[in-house]
């Protein structure tokens, strides 16, 4: 029985070190990328995996002093070494969930004497396409009072559903789709030159638009919701990859460091439904790149998806934003009806923050496989059946 069970916790060992590898990997096929979600899933498991290896020992050891048999080197070697490589597959998996727990220093600081007129208040939400609560999105709206609401899925059912908005919202963009791609953006303040664009795949938009201060100022918004890795083509019955998501990614990145290197130096925050985790390759690139802060470092994972699930429960909602804001307040607020939960979060915009904010920027070769990866994910979209 001892037997079988040290069996078990070593091939469970095992494989969670294997888990653990696979986002080293740097292929985009959706398989491979799947490994980035679960990190701490994984390292729960390895605790607990780790726990039943030291019971198992304690117990071994004792029935070994018990019938007088001496422990031998090659013994001991035989039973340290799955253990030990699972305490180092354990150790680089919290080395990359650390920075989203309350313990890491944050990226983003919090803002002392926020202003009303340089403030903006930024609800976003992945509403499910199929998803019939649309009246408790609207109470959550009216409880909430944001300034600006960025939803990710909406049908045309749902633009029609939220039509009384505009009593409030004044100024709108509005991409309904019925392929679970469609955006809405709605807002108190004025837009500046609102715009959708497809900057990859002709049936996934995303939104790019100046916002108008109650100061005066101008900030920049960019919405966006790229397609998620292992979603099923309609017209082929492989899955998707990573490619176009991680292509849309490093696409709005790049647009934003080309911008700041022209002298163009406007406030930028970039949020929606990425379908990827803040701890992914990817994900840390598109920072870098685009010299974005994440207002989750060193203040907790906020989990969003999925809502209704105390265990599979990951960071696909985010909101990222340039050094010149600093951070009012940011939730996560309750389920609504939607397999994600919406997100509240309010940035100030002050003009001490640059200098007391270091902004990521990009390492190595970043901006060689932010280009590789923009060209490869549009080549992709070209070769796909039916484009």
């Amino acid at each position: 029985m001892l037997k079988a069970a040290r069996v078990a916790l070593a091939v469970a060992a095992i494989g969670l070190c294997l888990c653990t590898l696979m986002p080293v990997v740097r292929s985009t096929e959706w398989w491979v990328r799947a490994f980035d979600f679960p990190r701490v899933q994984i390292a729960v498991l390895m605790v607990l995996v780790l726990l039943g290896q030291a019971t198992l020992g304690w117990i071994a050891l004792r029935k070994s002093r018990k019938n007088g048999a001496t422990a031998t080197r090659h013994s001991i070697a035989k039973r340290v070494t799955i253990p030990a490589l699972l305490v180092v597959a354990l150790a680089w998996q919290c080395y990359r969930i650390f920075p989203y727990t309350p313990l890491a220093p944050v990226q983003m600081e919090r803002s002392r004497d926020p202003s009303s007129q340089e403030s903006i208040r930024l609800l976003i939400y992945n509403v499910r396409y199929d998803n019939r609560q649309s009246l408790a999105l609207l109470r959550l709206i009216n409880e909430t009072r944001p300034d600006v609401v960025l939803l990710a899925e909406p049908t045309h059912r749902w633009q029609r559903e939220l039509e009384s908005l505009k009593d409030t919202f004044s100024h709108t963009i509005e991409q309904p789709q019925d392929n679970h791609y469609g955006l809405l953006l709605y807002s108190k303040l004025e837009l500046v030159d609102p715009e959708v664009r497809f900057l990859v795949e002709d049936e996934v938009p995303s939104l790019r638009t100046g916002v108008r201060l109650p100061s005066g100022r101008t900030i920049r918004l960019i919405g966006l919701h790229p397609k998620p890795p292992g979603l099923k083509r309609p017209v082929d019955p492989e899955r998707e990859d990573s490619d176009q998501r991680d292509a849309e990614l490093l696409t709005i990145a790049k647009e934003i460091k080309e911008a700041r290197d022209a002298g163009d130096d406007t406030p930028t925050i970039v949020a929606g439904d990425f379908n990827d985790v803040a701890w992914s390759h990817t994900t840390r690139l598109f920072q870098r790149v685009g010299g974005l802060l994440d207002p989750r470092i060193g203040r907790g994972l906020h989990n969003t998806y999925a809502a209704r699930s105390f265990v599979y429960r990951f960071p696909l909602d985010h909101v990222f934003a340039s050094e010149h804001f600093r951070l009012v307040d940011m939730d996560v607020l309750p389920d609504i009806g939607s397999d994600h939960q919406p997100v509240l979060v309010e940035f100030s915009l002050e003009p001490t923050a640059p200098a007391t904010q270091d902004e990521p920027d990009p390492e190595g070769d970043d901006l060689e496989e932010a280009e590789e990866t923009i060209r490869e994910g549009k080549e992709k979209v070209r070769e796909e059946p039916g484009s």
